[in-house]
């Protein structure tokens, strides 16, 4: 869980190792909002117009720990610290607030929407029967052919 992708693969560029088997892939800065969605929209057009599957790579950064049992003592907390820095849900609110496309009401207004839909599918999570255990490892594997 704490190896660096530069220790345990030759080639980091994940969009390039897509590409090395034929897919269309491309990087993206996943810390920019903006940029995702545009990289989205071109993967599903390509896709949807008979291009066949697309490889995204959006690079980001994870700022916490894997868990709650992780020392995290892997990286250093000013390299934390400065990822921060461009935390993309802060960079996209401050550039919505300078355009004058959301105010501090927006914002709230939001945040509440989104805690109801949260807290809604908790519920309706909650109330759902339980998987059989039987049905645990479906769809895991394939189902075995049996020869005729």
């Amino acid at each position: 869980m704490g190896t660096a992708i530069a220790r345990a693969q030759a080639e980091t560029d994940l969009a390039l190792r897509a590409a090395s088997y034929g897919i269309a892939s491309w990087p993206v800065d996943g810390m920019d909002v903006l940029a995702v969605r545009e990289a989205a929209h071109r993967a599903v057009d390509s896709v949807r117009s008979g291009g066949g599957p697309c490889f995204l790579e959006l690079r980001t950064y994870r700022f916490r720990a894997h868990s709650m049992y992780d020392p995290e003592r892997y990286r250093d907390k000013t390299e934390v610290q400065a990822w921060r820095q461009r935390d993309p849900i802060t960079l996209l609110t401050d550039r919505l607030r300078a355009e004058g496309s959301l105010g501090d009401g927006d914002l709230d207004d939001l945040e509440k929407e989104v805690a109801t839909e949260i807290d809604a599918a908790v519920a309706a999570a909650e109330a759902a029967p339980l998987e059989p255990v039987e049905d645990l490892t479906r769809f895991v594997q394939s189902d075995p052919v049996r020869a005729p």
